[in-house]
């Protein structure tokens, strides 16, 4: 680790050299700006040319992008997450997403097929500015129709699932741990229904703000999938609000780099 460190700053001080700077990087990767934006892509191969001499790595360049986000971590907006960006190559503006709800296989399908929308729609502007005009387009196209959606339980259950895999078995959570999956975990023990370290946990979010309330087979926070069937779905809704709270922060994921959120 710390070997791959020093190539990443020596890497660095090596675009600067070059009249480069450095916008962000991680263990694998660097992403530069040519001062003043104005690198043509031959800048870009001498670049790496100059870096692969002086520190003995062939490296690969992946392209040119028109605009990059990356995005800021949850407990300090000030620093962005290592893995987590999105932007759009020049080329024929194809989308590069990494670390994203849309490219999360715990993510339910309804929020990962919104924020694809609103990525295919912010990749049609070719700078900041342009992506910021488009930020109406997304709030009326994407938002407030999926929001929509919601209100009026239109959505089916299973665009509602969330996933986790257990990093241990069912009966070594604590019963009276007060989180989403644990409550899951606990109807499908009362149930025999269940699950070994490694298996995956799915629900969906039913009474998310109902804390207070007495425990009942089907009447707790989430209800697992496996105690789904034509008798519970009778009983048994998704929680609008935080469903809809949900739909606004996977959106705030897209948008707040951008200087908007819902």
């Amino acid at each position: 680790m710390c070997f791959d460190r020093q190539i990443l700053l020596q890497t660095a001080k090596i675009a600067e050299r070059h009249g480069f700077r450095v916008l962000h990087g991680i263990v694998d990767s660097l992403w530069i700006q040519k001062k003043k934006n104005e690198a043509t892509k031959q800048d870009y191969l001498e670049l790496k040319e100059s870096i692969e001499t002086e520190t003995g790595f062939a490296i690969s360049f992946e392209g040119v992008y028109k605009w990059i986000a990356f995005v800021s971590s949850k407990i300090n907006n000030q620093l962005p997450v290592s893995n987590r960006y999105f932007g759009v190559f020049e080329d024929e503006g194809t989308l590069k997403v990494r670390g994203m709800e849309v490219r999360r296989h715990d993510t339910p399908q309804f929020f990962s097929k919104c924020q694809q929308e609103i990525l295919e729609i912010i990749a049609k502007g070719n700078n900041i500015e342009e992506v910021r005009a488009l930020i109406p387009k997304v709030r009326d196209s994407c938002f407030q129709k999926y929001a929509q959606l919601l209100k009026e339980r239109k959505v089916p259950l299973k665009e509602l699932v969330f996933t986790k895999r257990l990093s241990k078995d069912s009966n070594e959570y604590q019963i009276n741990r007060n989180t989403i999956e644990n409550d899951a975990i606990q109807q499908l023990g009362i149930e025999d229904k269940s699950l070994k370290a490694g298996q995956i946990l799915k629900y969906v979010i039913t009474d998310y703000y109902n804390r207070m309330k007495k425990h009942s087979r089907y009447n707790r926070r989430t209800i697992p999938i496996e105690l789904i069937n034509e008798k519970t779905t009778t009983i048994t809704a998704y929680d609008v609000r935080k469903y809809t709270e949900l739909l606004a922060e996977t959106c705030n994921s897209v948008t707040e780099p951008f200087g908007y959120a819902f």
